[in-house]
């Protein structure tokens, strides 16, 4: 299943994808009440690190910035007024899951050309990817859509924050694949925790590859050229 996603994005030539970013908008619900936002999300495939930029709205007035930097399972989370967390247990192994999670999604060449990673097929239609580095092993479960054998859904147990004394069910839903600059791309996709309403709407909209983000991990908050 795994090599049948792979041809139906790519055909026989894997991208060689080392850096991107990830442009779009989106609906969140940090307060239950999904609102509008922007997103630029940035990742460096060498270290598996990312960094989140997300501004949150209200009636199109930026009121809320969030920032996320994942270097190489070492997390920094600021959520403005619901707080920060600095290179904790639970952000950091929710990080790696995130950064896998997108790759996945967005630039899926990463996770299916990345020695680091082990699939393992179910059956026909489904798969697990198993993350490495996390010194307790975690995997994905996997499901593709058996017409198009394009990604459908991915699962896994993941920590909703620091403080949650358990794991909760992560699920992520493929709406809708189309192009994004002349790339074969999951356009929309839904982000939900266990039986609640979608946490996250995610829309694609620009997609740039292997450009120079060192600026973005060096600097951590505010707006970098």
């Amino acid at each position: 299943p795994v090599l049948r996603f792979a041809r139906a994005i790519y055909g026989d030539d894997l991208p060689d994808i080392q850096s991107a970013i990830v442009q779009g908008r989106g609906r969140l619900a940090p307060f239950k009440l999904p609102l509008p936002a922007r997103f630029r999300f940035y990742y460096d495939a060498a270290g598996c690190s990312h960094y989140h930029d997300i501004q949150v709205t209200w009636f199109n007035r930026p009121f809320m910035r969030i920032h996320e930097r994942n270097l190489e399972g070492h997390a920094t989370l600021d959520l403005g007024p619901m707080g920060r967390v600095d290179d904790q247990p639970h952000t950091n192994r929710a990080a790696v899951q995130g950064y896998w999670g997108e790759v996945l999604a967005w630039l899926p060449a990463i996770a299916l050309t990345d020695p680091r990673v082990r699939w393992e097929a179910i059956d026909d239609h489904s798969a697990r990817l198993h993350l490495p580095g996390l010194e307790v092993e975690e995997a994905f479960t996997i499901t593709f859509d058996p017409e198009t054998s394009l990604l459908d859904t991915l699962t896994a147990r993941r920590y909703q924050s620091e403080s949650s004394p358990q794991r909760w069910l992560w699920r992520n839903h493929a709406r809708a694949w189309g192009a994004v600059d002349g790339q074969r791309v999951l356009v929309v996709s839904q982000t939900q925790w266990n039986e609640d309403k979608p946490w996250a709407t995610w829309e694609i909209e620009n997609i740039a590859l292997n450009v120079d983000v060192s600026a973005r991990f060096k600097q951590f908050g505010g707006d970098v050229s």
